[in-house]
């Protein structure tokens, strides 16, 4: 038992954890920055974290992780061609609703409307702090990274792993 107390002292006061592996640093944006984000881009970019998909029309709508929504032209099943990028910084999720795309913009909902055939865009609506903050991949934000510990009238929109991954 003694060994067991001298080992286990021996790793906490090291600094050592389990949980170190883990740990993650936050992608800060300052709020003005974060209201004029929403920007769509006539071309293809890399898709490199997808996240959840949506169909809309004859359109895949793919989530990047935390990057915004890859506009996909599925007119033909068989051969699917990647349109333009909506960059949306601390993007997640997306639901469409009477021709308006809703996204996560970090803690903003925003309406967006995309017309498809110009690939031009208009932000529509705007309910700041509407989303509860993006949490780390662990599933909280370290008190080290809270809202009186960061850069005032700033965001989280997104995550640094240690091994480099967002």
């Amino acid at each position: 038992m003694k060994k067991l107390l001298l080992l286990f002292s021996i790793v906490l006061l090291s600094g050592f954890s389990v949980y170190d592996r883990y740990q993650s640093v936050p992608i800060y944006m300052y709020r003005v920055d974060l209201e004029k984000s929403v920007q769509l881009v006539d071309t293809a970019v890399p898709i490199r974290q997808p996240g959840s998909i949506y169909i809309y029309q004859s359109w895949l709508l793919l989530v990047e992780e935390y990057k915004g929504i890859h506009l996909i032209d599925n007119t033909d099943p068989a051969n699917p061609i990647r349109k333009g990028f909506l960059k949306v910084p601390g993007c997640r999720s997306l639901a469409v609703g009477n021709g308006t795309l809703y996204v996560d913009n970090a803690v903003d909902l925003v309406g967006v409307r995309i017309n498809l055939t110009t690939m031009k865009s208009l932000e529509v609506a705007r309910s700041k702090r509407a989303l509860p903050e993006i949490l780390n991949p662990e599933g909280y934000i370290p008190w080290a990274f809270s809202r009186g510990n960061r850069p005032e009238d700033s965001e989280i929109v997104g995550w640094i792993t240690n091994n480099g991954d967002l």
